[in-house]
Formats: C-alpha cells, sequence, structure tokens
C-alpha cells in the first residue's frame, strides 16, 4: 500500500486515544507485577520466604493467569472487550488493595492466585481492541504502544514501588496502586466502546477504520471447540506461539527477577537496583515503539512487503537478544545493566510482531481466541517455568547463571520457530460453516 493513496481522517482521531487507554491498562496490569518484583525481598523478610518459595509467590499468579488464556479468548470474542475489561480491572482493583492487609503465607497465595485470573483478559483484549480500531497500516505503532506499556510500567512503577517501600513499607506501595487502579477503572468504563458505536468518533474515521482493513467486532464468533481444533493443528499457530514464547520467557524471567539479580550478584541496594532495573526497560520500551511499530508501519507504507519486513526484523531482533548473557561475564553492575539494555532492546523490538502475525493469520471471529493461545504458552513458560525454576536454580547454586542460559536456549528455540515453521504470513484456513 503506497502511503500517498491513503486517505486519512480529518479532525479528532478516536482510535490513538483508545490506544492510549489500552497503553495504561496495560501499565496498570502490569504494575502489580512490577511491585511484587520490586518488593520481593522484604516479602522475603516479611514472610521468612526462600528464593524457592517467593518464586511460588511469582508462579502461582502465573499459573491462574495462565490458565485463564484460553477460556478468556472465546470470552472476549463473545462479549467483547467493553464488559469482559471492565469486570475484570475492577476485581483486580480491589484485590490488589486486600494484599497490601495480607498476613500468612497462604493468603500470599491465595489472593496472587486470583489477582492472576482477574487480570488474564488485559492482553488478549487489547489485542482484540487494537484488531478492531487500526487498520493493518497502522498496526504495528498500535500493537507496539501496548506491548511496550508492559516495559515502560518497570520504568515507572520500579523506582516509584522501591521508594515507597524505603519510606512507608511495602503495605503502603499496593495500596497506592490499588488506588490507581479503581481510579483508571472508572475512566475505562466511561469511555471505552467499540468503533461504531463510540459516542466520540466522527463517520468519516469509522469509515476509515472499515476501508483499511481494521477487523470487525460484529463478525459472527466461530464456536470455540471446532475453532481451537483447527489452530492447534496449524503449522503457522505453532510457529508464531512457540516463536513468541522464545521471546517471552526472557521477558518474564528479567520482569520478574531482574531486581533481585543486581541485589544479589553485586550486593545493591533496593533503590539502587530499582534503578538499573528501570533503564532496561526504558530502552525496550523505546526499542518497541520505534522499531516495532514506527519502522515496521513506515516500510510497509513504503511498499516493502510485510511478510518480509516482519521476519527481517524478528531475525534482526531475537538475535541481538543474545546480548544478555554479557550480564554474567562482568562484575560491574552498570556494565551487566548495558547488555542486558541491548538484549532486552532486541527482543523487545519482535513482540509487536508477534502480535501483528497473531492478528493477520487469525480467522474471522477468532483473534482474540488466537491471541489467548499466543498468551497461553508464552505464561506457560515464561511466567510459570522461568518464574519457578529460577528461584530453584538460584537456591541450588546461588547464582543466575543457569537460568540466563536456559534463556537464551528457549530464545534460540523461538527464533527457529519463527525462521522455519511459521511459513508464509495468511490466515488459517477454516472450512465454512
Amino acid at each position: 500500500m503506497d502511503e500517498a493513496e491513503i486517505q486519512r481522517p480529518r479532525g479528532k482521531n478516536t482510535r490513538w486515544a483508545i490506544s492510549s487507554l489500552l497503553c495504561t491498562m496495560i501499565i496498570l496490569n502490569y504494575f502489580d507485577r512490577v511491585a511484587i518484583a520490586a518488593a520481593a525481598p522484604e516479602l522475603q523478610s516479611s514472610f521468612n520466604l526462600s528464593a524457592t518459595e517467593i518464586g511460588l509467590v511469582f508462579s502461582i499468579y502465573n499459573y491462574a493467569y495462565t490458565m485463564m488464556q484460553l477460556p478468556i479468548g472465546p470470552m472476549l470474542d463473545r462479549w467483547g472487550v467493553f464488559w469482559i475489561t471492565r469486570i475484570g480491572m475492577a476485581v483486580w482493583s480491589v484485590l490488589t488493595i486486600l494484599f497490601a492487609f495480607v498476613s500468612g503465607k497462604l493468603l500470599l497465595y491465595v489472593l496472587r492466585f486470583l489477582t492472576g485470573i482477574m487480570s488474564a483478559s488485559a492482553f488478549p483484549a487489547a489485542s482484540k481492541a487494537t484488531a478492531n480500531w487500526f487498520p493493518f497500516h497502522e498496526r504495528g505503532l498500535a500493537s507496539s504502544l501496548f506491548d511496550s506499556a508492559a516495559k515502560f510500567s518497570n520504568v515507572l512503577g520500579g523506582p516509584l514501588v522501591a521508594l515507597m517501600i524505603t519510606f512507608y513499607g511495602w503495605r503502603a506501595a499496593f495500596i497506592l496502586i490499588g488506588v490507581i487502579n479503581v481510579l483508571f477503572t472508572v475512566i475505562f468504563w466511561r469511555y471505552y466502546d467499540e468503533p461504531g458505536r463510540h459516542k466520540k468518533i466522527s463517520e468519516e474515521e469509522v469509515n476509515y477504520i472499515q476501508k483499511y482493513g481494521a477487523d470487525s467486532p460484529d463478525l459472527s464468533v466461530n464456536r470455540a471447540k471446532p475453532m481451537w481444533k483447527k489452530l492447534f493443528t496449524s503449522r503457522k499457530v505453532w510457529g508464531v506461539t512457540i516463536g513468541f514464547t522464545g521471546y517471552g520467557y526472557t521477558f518474564n524471567l528479567l520482569l520478574l527477577w531482574l531486581p533481585t539479580f543486581f541485589k544479589k550478584e553485586f550486593q545493591t541496594d533496593l533503590l539502587t537496583s530499582s534503578l538499573l532495573t528501570a533503564v532496561p526497560w526504558l530502552i525496550a520500551s523505546i526499542s518497541g515503539v520505534a522499531v516495532g511499530g514506527l519502522l515496521t508501519d513506515r516500510l510497509i507504507r513504503k511498499g516493502h512487503p510485510p511478510d518480509k519486513v516482519y521476519k527481517t526484523i524478528i531475525v534482526t531482533g531475537m538475535s541481538i537478544g543474545f546480548t544478555f548473557l554479557g550480564a554474567l561475564l562482568t562484575s560491574n553492575p552498570v556494565l551487566s545493566m548495558v547488555y542486558i539494555s541491548i538484549g532486552l532492546a532486541g527482543i523487545s523490538a519482535t513482540a509487536p510482531i508477534g502480535w501483528i502475525i497473531a492478528s493477520k493469520i487469525s480467522p474471522p471471529g477468532a483473534q482474540a481466541q488466537m491471541s489467548s493461545i499466543v498468551n497461553f504458552s508464552n505464561n506457560l513458560f515464561g511466567g510459570i517455568i522461568a518464574a519457578a525454576l529460577t528461584g530453584y536454580i538460584v537456591d541450588k547454586t546461588g547464582s543466575f547463571d543457569y537460568s540466563f542460559i536456559i534463556a537464551a536456549v528457549v530464545l534460540a528455540a523461538g527464533l527457529f520457530f519463527y525462521t522455519f515453521v511459521l511459513g508464509d504470513i495468511k490466515m488459517v484456513e477454516t472450512e465454512e460453516k
């Protein structure tokens, strides 16, 4: 598609206001996980937890979150982003506040499990909403914004939580996050709707969104059971799912363990480790938007074949990703941060591409189901296995070396599946009903 041929709507662009809303939702969804990671040393002290047990605190959230990924997809396709996200946000906000008052290990685990269930709709909802609101030539930037919001939550949340813990304690930090969530839920409740029903959108913008390839939220919804069979037997689905998981394992390992890594390996205090953690995530956020979003859309608008653009960025980004292993070869925390920053920047550029590919290969009416499959695998291996296995390895060896090496192996597997299994980026074929 030539950029000169695109007729953009004049005046207010409601779709970008929706994008901002989705980005904020993802930031707040991840604030909870960032807070747990930053507060991990304090939680270990308060509840007398070993590295294996704090790993269980991380992973039990992800057990629930991952368990809900497959059912949440059909729920979003059937009932829409509007209601499912509203309810999930309202409940997870209350659970975050309740976490501040927890006492005892059992309640700690129970609240994390329930929070994982109610948080599960965030990424599939953002992916489905982006497909409904944005044509293909804008979807790279829109996808990169909500994906990079997860990284940027570490930039905002890590130092904020560290300051709150240092001066007021970890319980105050969770109360603050919960209150912010409640306030945003009210805003989301009042403003979000689908393009055809939104009160602020112009008819010209609705026509533009539909003309250039956005999905319709009114498509007939495929029944989940036969659609699962079609998707799970598709080579393309396995290619993007395991490919994305290659990124997700390293992402989740660093999301949950990076503050502890700096504190344990370099004996830094809480504030210093949080600042060292924030820098790689800031660079990752910029990389995701600049490369996975702006550059991708620009190359496609200039006439380059989308498949070639997507795969070139994936191969380049994931290859650069292996640089994070350099953090194991230095005794300097700043140099370690640099290696991790370069690696995170590489893999973060590929993440928006993964969401775009999942959207492009999904059959009509099954966009959220496809996204939930990708997110299920991502969180099964990254959220659950990476979180728990890393805690076990650190307990047994006193080091993060083997955990980082395992992440590199999974990253290599993801690169292989993207390169040799995915094939052409075309819609998965289904029989006509």
